[in-house]
């Protein structure tokens, strides 16, 4: 497994508005519906302004770059463009080596 580590930075430092358009389009919701996707999260800082976390679960890297690749994708960055200071691009991968629950 791995997992998909992306930094949105909000412009004007507005992470709600980030979070409440996630909320609204359901871009995590349709991440989520790709096979080979365990599960989504957007993350906000706690305290002072911050960027924006969002992580993914993924079977696999191919499984990610299916999402990378998605015109569902690329229908969400066009607003989510609106309000964040750069393109979000792709974000960082990391596989899973030890874990506990």
């Amino acid at each position: 497994m791995i997992r998909s580590v992306l930094y949105l930075q909000p412009r004007d430092g507005d992470a709600k508005a980030v979070a409440e358009m996630y909320e609204r389009s359901g871009v995590l919701k349709d991440a989520a519906a790709l096979d080979g996707c365990l599960g989504a999260e957007l993350q906000l800082p706690i305290g002072e302004p911050g960027p924006v976390l969002v992580t993914a679960l993924w079977r696999d890297p191919a499984a990610y770059q299916t999402w990378v690749e998605s015109p569902v994708r690329a229908a969400h960055g066009e607003e989510l463009s609106k309000l964040i200071d750069a393109e979000p691009g792709e974000g960082q991968l990391y596989e899973i080596v030890v874990e506990a629950a």
